[in-house]
């Protein structure tokens, strides 16, 4: 079966997850699951602040045509939030019970392997997959377990050990996937992930991969993005406005990097 095949034979549904919260919030999501016999592995894929969008579906059509389910949750409509930098919840770690309960619903569904179920995320989204890579938030949720692998792109590489809430450290046994853009002005320094990486213990360190994309600002990825933001995380947390603009060419390399990713850890 050619990857064309594969991509077209895809069974899509819209389903509700259970987040992992006190009072469970009821997520709406989009699962596409390949066809083909035996139970598949499956990346649960986060949004960035802005909310769903068309990236989150190229990624998902890239991984559904390897044979990868993908499981895409809209974390904002069940908390009645517009998105923005105004319309996002305060912080990252109140939406991870959500990644979890994603998480737990794809572990239980009959065409999914528990054994095999990795994450990623953009932005607000990417933060919170590279929080689910340390042990003191996956343990909250998954003692005695983890994601199989994370892959966060563009998570404000600049913000993890100085900025609270962006701990990262004494990770679990996972592969980690760093994908940053050189033109990213929220951390202003191209080589903010490879220093953030250089400044772990060597353990965690080489759990971790970086690709820098050149010519790639936040949201990269994002078909027709060309706007200015205001954002006070912008600028490593000086705030100010910030560029969102699409670039092809960087969009087709992060994805070939999932697939591979992916395909190689799940």
């Amino acid at each position: 079966m050619t990857s064309s095949d594969m991509q077209m034979a895809v069974s899509l549904q819209y389903v509700t997850v259970k987040s992992l919260h006190e009072e469970p919030l009821t997520i709406a999501a989009r699962l596409s699951v390949p066809a083909g016999a035996g139970k598949k592995p499956a990346v649960i894929i986060l949004h960035g602040s802005a909310g769903p969008s068309a990236r989150e579906i190229g990624y998902a059509d890239k991984l559904n045509a390897v044979g990868i389910a993908a499981l895409v949750p809209d974390l904002w409509s069940a908390r009645g939030i517009g998105g923005g930098s105004e319309g996002r919840p305060k912080t990252i770690v109140e939406t991870l019970p959500d990644v979890y309960g994603a998480r737990a619903f794809l572990a239980a569904h009959p065409e999914i392997d528990a054994e095999r179920i990795g994450v990623m995320g953009f932005s607000f989204g990417g933060i919170a997959s590279m929080l689910s890579a340390t042990h003191a938030q996956n343990d909250r949720f998954l003692p005695g377990g983890h994601f199989k692998a994370m892959m966060p792109v563009y998570p404000v590489a600049s913000a993890y050990n100085r900025a609270p809430g962006f701990e990262f450290g004494n990770l679990v046994d996972a592969p980690v996937m760093l994908v940053t853009g050189a033109l990213d002005q929220y951390d202003d320094d191209a080589e903010a992930a490879p220093k953030l990486v250089a400044s772990l213990d060597p353990k965690d360190a080489a759990k971790v991969t970086v690709k820098v994309l050149e010519g790639a600002h936040h949201c990269f990825d994002v078909p027709g993005a060309n706007v200015v933001v205001n954002d006070p995380a912008s600028h490593r947390g000086k705030g100010g406005e910030v560029q969102m603009l699409f670039n092809e060419m960087a969009m087709l390399a992060s994805h070939q990097i999932a697939v591979n990713f992916f395909s190689e850890n799940l």
